[in-house]
């Protein structure tokens, strides 16, 4: 079961052309980063890394 996408942007000027690095607290299915990373490069980011304190 594929989950909504919870995120939006507000300004994708700001991202466009960004190397990005998402912080997670806990990584436990990856969802959350998987979906924010989509909008991310869907939105123009050049590249986006994640880091988990946790898993």
């Amino acid at each position: 079961m594929k989950r909504e996408q919870p995120f939006s942007i507000i300004d994708e000027k700001i991202i466009e052309g960004q190397s990005i690095l998402l912080v997670d607290d806990v990584y436990t299915t990856g969802s959350t980063l998987h979906h924010a990373a989509d909008l991310l490069l869907a939105h123009g980011a050049d590249s986006v890394k994640s880091i988990s304190l946790a898993r």
